[in-house]
């Protein structure tokens, strides 16, 4: 049997999947994980979710949240023709082409064409009233030097940033606030909820404006400024504070969060990746279900690794090979959703589910 996908869950919520399985009335949260160019792994599990209508069998709203990229297809599952919209990101993803002649705006403005692709001007209302999901995504709003667009000072503030937190990541505070946009009927509940940060309501002003700070890479992408109904201030990438999950979407009790992963190592911060010992926060994780591929998926990709953003410049002079690559990965993430369809509906994802 290939191992082509693994499950964990979190102690809340792992006696229950190892009794009744996986049943989608359970799910209160889907979360996306920020990453980069590795969230094409996820575009078969995504577009499985859509088609089955998953998340409407659920039992009232399903929170969709994230960071980045994990964001976008959050956002990309909200429109009013949510295939066609998560396609049209996928493909304004794959299709950008960056030279050494880019500067942090020019690839700004790449990354704001890139979300006005799958989010047309009908499909904000629709996102802001959606009929069954609410959406969570994660800025960073940046103080004293980190604000700066001045590649010398935002570097020098970025490795202040790196050292700090490697002794405590509450340091980042000083460099970083987060701030989290939604849309929902009323305030996600776990904004009152150990939440430490600000938050500000998406409206048909400031959505596609929030969307491209949640992924403006500091010292890569310029910043977003001036975002209406938000703190004043140059907002980045949410990945920095909450870059795969660093959250508990779901404090209340029942139900659980739905997070497909590309990794089984769950980072908390963007600056956490090189530091192994750094875990999400205790509680964050006690009702994940985590969705991960399994060794046996990975050595079908392309080298055998997922995509990664240095392939923009490993490929730099050969954009079609990186466009073949990515669209490989894609095709070929189908095979984690009909695994993962056929554990749920089998009920083997009881025998196969691990401790988280």
């Amino acid at each position: 049997m290939k191992d082509y996908l693994r499950f964990k869950a979190g102690p809340d919520i792992l006696p229950l999947v190892r009794d009744e399985g996986l049943a989608p009335r359970r799910v209160r949260v889907f979360a996306g994980p920020a990453g980069g160019p590795k969230w094409f792994v996820s575009v078969g599990f995504d577009r499985g979710l859509m088609q089955s209508h998953f998340f409407e069998k659920a039992q009232g709203r399903v929170l969709l949240a994230g960071s980045s990229a994990g964001a976008w297809r959050c956002l990309a599952m909200m429109c009013r023709d949510p295939l066609t919209a998560h396609e049209k990101l996928r493909m304004a993803y794959s299709r950008n082409v960056f030279t050494t002649a880019d500067t942090p705006e020019t690839i700004g403005d790449a990354l704001r064409k890139n979300v006005e692709a799958f989010v047309d001007e009908e499909d904000v209302p629709f996102i802001l009233h959606h009929p069954v999901h609410d959406l969570f995504m994660h800025t960073v709003r940046s103080r004293g030097p980190a604000a700066s667009e001045r590649a010398g000072v935002q570097g020098a503030a970025l490795l202040v940033a790196a050292a700090m937190n490697v002794f405590s990541s509450h340091a980042m505070r000083l460099m970083f606030q987060r701030v989290a946009f939604y849309a929902a009927p009323e305030e996600p509940a776990c904004l009152n909820h150990g939440f430490d940060g600000a938050s500000a309501r998406l409206t048909a002003e400031n959505l596609r404006m929030a969307a491209v700070a949640t992924g403006s890479l500091p010292y890569i992408i310029a910043g977003v400024s001036h975002i209406p109904a938000a703190p004043l201030g140059v907002y980045r990438d949410g990945g920095l504070l909450d870059y795969q999950l660093n959250q508990d979407y779901h404090p209340g009790n029942g139900g659980l969060i739905l997070f497909f992963h590309y990794q089984e190592r769950i980072v908390p911060g963007w600056f956490d990746k090189k530091l192994p010992w750094r875990k999400p926060p205790s509680g964050s994780l006690n009702r994940v279900l985590q969705v991960f591929p399994g060794p046996d998926f990975l050595k079908l990709l392309p080298d055998g690794r997922l995509p990664d953003r240095k392939d923009f410049e490993t490929f730099v002079n050969n954009p079609s090979e990186r466009f073949r690559r990515w669209d490989e990965v894609s095709r070929l993430s189908g095979i984690l959703w009909e695994e993962f369809i056929e554990s749920v509906e089998s009920k083997a994802i009881r025998q196969l589910v691990r401790p988280l």
